[in-house]
């Protein structure tokens, strides 16, 4: 038995057995393990994906803005970030000294505490979409969603402050108004800041909802005057409300162009022609507005300035 046992370890080399069976079970081991992590890390970035919508035409986008030569005034996405930076910085300043805007634009009488409102509602709609400008085309680590996120965030807090100071009691709008425009602001910041499968619908319906709720302002204000609810109304208050109307549809259109997948360029473009259309009706055809004494010329720097922006980034 001992020759047969020396024989066999000589042919057969224990240790080298050994050796060889632990190396396989480890390799075995590791192959299981790095499978384990895969499908983890796997299985953690699709519940983390943030909705990112599907680009609508981003190949003629993309070949538009590349191919955009010397016919445009300025360069688009120049036009662009021009209006981002004076978006965000006006809308900041103008949406917390509603006294110093109006002086700006020569409305030098006392507002009542109904008219003064409206001059801050006319500002966060700019403040609201100067967000998500700043956010897409001047910082890269802020993504989609956050930028939707962001430019919901100023109406979803306006709103919840309206509930709670119950405005609907002096100045309005209207409890339920006030609760609607929570309602759609604050689920489409939420979806944004959570990443959540269901932010795109969300922001489809906020940026709807933000246009519909402005073009009755601008067309027929003393019917959105009505319609919310406004109250202690004054002779100019229908004049207010049409100028809330003029940056709300713009708001409203870029929200709407960016929720149906164009980019941000494009959606830019997009909200310039939207508010040189909204200014065009304001300044000749809404005799409420004129009645205001609005300084032309602080328009008329506006109206030019969009009308550029729109030409170099919607037309080659």
């Amino acid at each position: 038995l001992a020759a047969c046992n020396v024989a066999f370890r000589s042919y057969f080399p224990y240790q080298t057995t050994m050796q060889r069976l632990y190396m396989k079970t480890g390799k075995i081991k590791m192959m299981i393990s790095r499978f384990i992590s895969f499908f983890a890390l796997a299985a953690a970035a699709a519940a983390a994906a943030p909705f990112v919508p599907k680009p609508k035409s981003l190949t003629k986008t993309t070949c538009a803005l590349e191919l955009r030569g010397g016919a445009s005034p300025i360069d688009a996405e120049i036009a662009a970030k021009v209006l981002g930076g004076l978006a965000i910085s006006t809308g900041s300043v103008l949406t917390v000294a509603d006294k110093f805007c109006n002086r700006s634009y020569g409305v030098e009488e006392e507002l009542s505490p109904t008219d003064a409102r409206q001059t801050i509602d006319h500002n966060l709609s700019i403040l609201s979409a100067g967000l998500v400008m700043y956010s897409l085309l001047f910082r890269s680590d802020i993504n989609w969603n956050l930028a939707m996120a962001l430019g919901n965030l100023p109406w979803a807090f306006r709103a919840i402050g309206d509930l709670l100071n119950e405005s609907y009691k002096s100045t309005g709008p209207s409890k339920i108004g006030s609760s609607l425009i929570f309602l759609f602001a604050a689920v489409a910041a939420y979806g944004g800041l959570t990443a959540a499968d269901w932010a795109g619908s969300a922001f489809k319906a906020s940026s709807m909802f933000a246009l519909a709720s402005g073009l009755p302002c601008l067309l027929v204000p003393e019917g959105a005057c009505k319609l919310w609810e406004v109250n202690d109304a004054t002779e100019t208050t229908n004049g207010m409300v049409t100028g809330v109307g003029v940056t709300l549809t713009g708001y409203g259109a870029f929200m709407t162009a960016l929720a149906w997948g164009d980019d941000i360029i494009t959606a830019v473009g997009k909200k310039a022609l939207v508010d040189t259309l909204s200014l065009i009706k304001a300044m000749y055809f809404s005799p409420e507005w004129a009645a205001l004494g609005v300084s032309k010329a602080a328009v008329y720097f506006w109206l030019i300035l969009d009308i550029v922006a729109a030409y170099s980034i919607l037309l080659k």
